[in-house]
């Protein structure tokens, strides 16, 4: 279970940088403009954007299940669908998204799947989720090199190398005993050297990884084809949410940009800003949006569709996720209430 402090500070880091990022950007813009643009856009596409960020939750929630059902562990997709939620709160509120799985798996074991299901069928998830939406973001780069502007290329290069090194080091994890297990005895090492004082329970959190990655491999070697069905599900799943951005265009009336135009410019930004180590990446997020949709939108809808697609992606989505959240932490309560009463 998350601490409550450390939960609180990360949110109050997180409305801070959304305070400052939104005040900074709108020292160049008219709000009240960009609110009137907002009220004219069709409501239908506006739906329909909800719609595809609502479907990519489901997929990334079925595929969970899925896996999960592969390791003979029977959940329901409404559970999944929960864990999903919770587990994009607490993604949104932590730097790089660090926080997300951890508190996943704790509520997991809460409703008895073991602890070495729920982390196996999250890290296949997430394998599933770099490596499709690298590739996306390779074949975008070709597609539309000249989306990668001089003002972009810097914050595109480093979300990149943070992906990509992410996706490596899980893959090591996954396939690679020797350099797996050296690469934690150094880390370990280094902890030692410079006295660090939590340095045995770090030592025994890496060992246990390694052990779930090591069943990982195992896993992924006697069930070739539930990957291959993850990468398709998630395939799916990123296509869901790059599309929101397509919708909102579309609600302002605009037709010059295909699709196509829309989902490559979505999957460059996501490799951008997806790794970057910051709460929900607020503040790169938008940023980046600014700079590589300047083109489509134009100065006139931009900052209108700025806040309607990173809105609908991110703001209004932790609402939702923190909703569900108090919910599940109500029931819970009341549920331990319950048992020691009985």
């Amino acid at each position: 279970m998350p601490k409550k402090k450390s939960t609180i500070i990360n949110i109050c880091l997180l409305a801070f940088l959304i305070i400052v990022t939104f005040l900074l950007i709108f020292k160049d813009y008219s709000f009240l403009d960009t609110i009137n643009i907002m009220i004219k856009a069709k409501r239908r596409y506006i739906i329909l954007a909800i719609i595809m960020m609502l479907l990519a939750i489901v997929f990334e929630s079925f595929n969970v299940k899925s896996i999960l059902k592969s390791l003979d562990k029977k959940v329901s997709l409404l559970k999944t669908i929960k864990y999903t939620f919770i587990g994009f709160f607490f993604s949104g509120v932590t730097p790089g998204g660090s926080g997300g799985q951890p508190i996943e798996i704790y509520y997991m074991k809460k409703d008895n799947i073991p602890i070495t299901a729920s982390t196996l069928s999250l890290l296949l998830q997430l394998c599933s989720y770099h490596i499709i939406t690298i590739i996306l973001g390779i074949i975008s780069l070709f597609i539309n090199p000249q989306l990668v502007t001089t003002k972009f290329i810097c914050i595109f290069v480093i979300g990149f190398i943070l992906k990509t090194l992410t996706l490596s080091m899980m893959l090591i994890g996954l396939f690679s005993k020797k350099i797996s297990k050296l690469l934690v005895n150094v880390m370990i090492k280094i902890l030692t050297f410079f006295k660090y004082s939590k340095t045995d329970e770090v030592s025994n959190n890496l060992r246990n990884s390694l052990t779930t990655y090591n069943q990982g491999s195992k896993f992924i070697r006697e069930h070739k084809m539930i990957i291959i069905k993850s990468l398709c599900i998630v395939f799916v799943q990123v296509l869901f949410n790059y599309s929101v951005t397509y919708f909102v265009y579309k609600s302002f009336g605009l037709s010059e940009y295909s699709y196509l135009d829309i989902i490559t410019s979505q999957a460059l930004l996501l490799v951008a800003t997806s790794s970057i180590p910051l709460p929900g990446a607020v503040g790169i997020s938008e940023n980046a949006f600014l700079t590589i949709y300047e083109k489509i939108f134009t100065m006139q809808y931009l900052p209108s569709a700025l806040l309607l697609s990173r809105g609908i992606t991110f703001y209004l989505f932790m609402f939702i996720s923190l909703i569900i959240v108090t919910i599940n932490a109500v029931y819970l309560k009341k549920k331990s209430k319950d048992l020691q009463y009985n």
